[in-house]
Order: C-alpha cells, then sequence, then structure tokens
C-alpha cells in the first residue's frame, strides 16, 4: 500500500512538471507571436514610409534627428516606418586602386559615414539603428571617438561594425548609398533631405514640423497626437 502511495506521488509530480513545462512553452510561443505580430504590423503599406538622407557631420541632419524624427516617432511609432540613408554632399571616386569618397566636412564625415553604414547593416532592430546614429551625430565633430561606447548603449557588436567601417565593405556600402543619393529626383540640394512615400514635395514643412507632415500623409485612423 505504502508502495502504491509513492508510485501515486511519483506520477504526480511528473505530471506537475510536465503541465508547468507545457505552459512555459505556451507562454514563449504567444511571446515569439506577439512579436512577429509587431513587426508584421511596423510594415504595413499603410504606414508613412520616410527616408532620411543625411550626413554625419551635418548640423542641420543632427538637428532633424535629435528635434524632428526622433520626437515624432515617439508620439506615433504605430503609423510609421523609416530608413537612414547616410551620404549627402559626398562624392565616389572609384578606380582600379579602390573607392574614395569626399565629404562636405572633410575626410572624418567620409569615416563617420561608414560608420553610420555599417551600423546601419549590422544593428538590424530600426530602433537601435535610430539610437546609434543618434548617439553618432551627438558628438558632432568627431563621431569616431564615441562610436563604440554608441555601439555599447544599443547593445551592437562594436567590433563588427569597426571592421566593416574601415575595410572595403563599407565604402561599398557608402558607395551604394552614395548611388541612391544620386539618383533622387530632383538632385538633393539640401541636406538632410527627407522623403516620405517617395515624394520629395514640402521639404520645408517636413524639416520644420515633421509630425504634422506624417499626420497629414496618414490615410487610416489618426492616433492622438495627429487630431
Amino acid at each position: 500500500m505504502a508502495q502504491r502511495r509513492v508510485i501515486y506521488f511519483i506520477i504526480r509530480g511528473m505530471l506537475f512538471c510536465l503541465a508547468i513545462f507545457g505552459l512555459w512553452r505556451m507562454i514563449s510561443v504567444i511571446s515569439e507571436n506577439s512579436y512577429l505580430v509587431k513587426e508584421e504590423h511596423e510594415l504595413k503599406d499603410d504606414h508613412v514610409f520616410i527616408e532620411i538622407y543625411y550626413e554625419s557631420m551635418c548640423p542641420d541632419s543632427k538637428y532633424f534627428i535629435k528635434h524632428q524624427l526622433i520626437p515624432t516617432i515617439e508620439k506615433i511609432p504605430e503609423i510609421i516606418d523609416f530608413r537612414l540613408i547616410p551620404y549627402g554632399k559626398a562624392k565616389t571616386i572609384e578606380n582600379t586602386t579602390g573607392i574614395f569618397f569626399t565629404c562636405q566636412h572633410r575626410e572624418l564625415e567620409c569615416q563617420g559615414n561608414k560608420i553610420h553604414a555599417c551600423g546601419i547593416k549590422y544593428i538590424t532592430n530600426r530602433s537601435k539603428q535610430l539610437n546609434f546614429a543618434s548617439c553618432l551625430i551627438n558628438n558632432i565633430r568627431n563621431p569616431q571617438s564615441v562610436a563604440e561606447s554608441c555601439a555599447l548603449e544599443v547593445n551592437a557588436n562594436w567590433d563588427e561594425i569597426q571592421k566593416c567601417s574601415i575595410s572595403m565593405e563599407g565604402s561599398e556600402l557608402l558607395k551604394g548609398y552614395g548611388e541612391e543619393t544620386h539618383n533622387l529626383s530632383p538632385t538633393v540640394t539640401f541636406i538632410p533631405t527627407v522623403v516620405l512615400d517617395k515624394n520629395q514635395g514640402h521639404q520645408k514643412d517636413i524639416l520644420k514640423d515633421l509630425l504634422k507632415e506624417v499626420c497629414s500623409k496618414y490615410s487610416g485612423d489618426k492616433p492622438p497626437p495627429c487630431l
């Protein structure tokens, strides 16, 4: 009789453990699915798509990112998707010895642009991409000096980003951003240039009040900050 009771409690304990494990798996799946739903929601076609063409050492780029882009995304993240294009008014020179750049704010900016480009590649989370870019552009006189600490702030692999930025990989990435920038129509005359849903119109208004312009573009039910 005692032996049966021992077996009973052993089986009961095993069933309890299985139930706990099953519950844990269910919660994990729900969490994963919630993340996927969030990502799918962020990429909906009706979101306003913002493309920011900027430079790593440009005061106007810094002002726009800090005082327009970030506050707007914080207020209405549910209706925005965005992409960063670091290049600006640089020029690409390609010959048999490699790929080289001249930049509006000289060589330091070219290297800063590469760090931004490599960060965008290796930091896949868009919010972290923006935080990394914002951190870099805060030190506008020398983005390289703070790059490692900025990477650590967003839990990014600085060694990976640095290796990219000083290699042909970084040059190829920046060249690609340059081609995108030069292909804009009308041609870029001011940095930053901000494109909403592939439209360059209303640049002065966008740079002055991004929130208002995004809200006017959005075709769905307006979130409270737009009302």
